[in-house]
C-alpha cells in the first residue's frame, strides 16, 4: 500500500518523512495529519498514549512515535463497488407475473 499526502492526496515516497521533507503541494510530510496514530476523538487526537501533545497537527514535528499512514488520507474512502450492491439487490427483486 502507498502513502498519500494529507493535503493533496498525492503519492509520497516511502523515505519522504524526514522533519524537513515536503510534498510537491508544499505540505509537511512528517506531521500528525500523515501519521497512522492520528485519530480525532482521542486525547490530543492521537492513539499513542505516550506521545506529547502537538499544537499544530499540520506542521512538521519530531515525534518519536511517528508512523506514516498507509492508503488514502483520513476522511477519504476508496470508491465503493456498486456492482456488489446491485447483485445483492437483484436477489430480492420482485418478479413480475407473466
Amino acid at each position: 500500500m502507498t502513502c498519500s499526502c494529507w493535503k493533496c492526496g498525492g503519492v509520497l515516497e516511502r523515505n519522504a518523512f524526514q522533519r524537513g521533507d515536503r510534498c510537491s503541494c508544499g505540505a509537511d510530510t512528517r506531521c500528525c495529519r500523515n501519521c497512522d496514530f492520528e485519530e480525532p476523538g482521542y486525547r490530543s487526537e492521537c492513539r499513542e498514549t505516550q506521545a506529547e501533545p502537538v499544537s499544530d497537527r499540520e506542521a512538521a514535528n519530531a515525534c518519536d512515535f511517528f508512523r506514516p499512514r498507509q492508503g488514502p488520507p483520513r476522511g477519504e474512502r476508496p470508491a465503493k463497488d456498486a456492482g456488489g450492491k446491485a447483485a445483492f439487490d437483484s436477489l430480492f427483486k420482485k418478479k413480475r407475473p407473466v
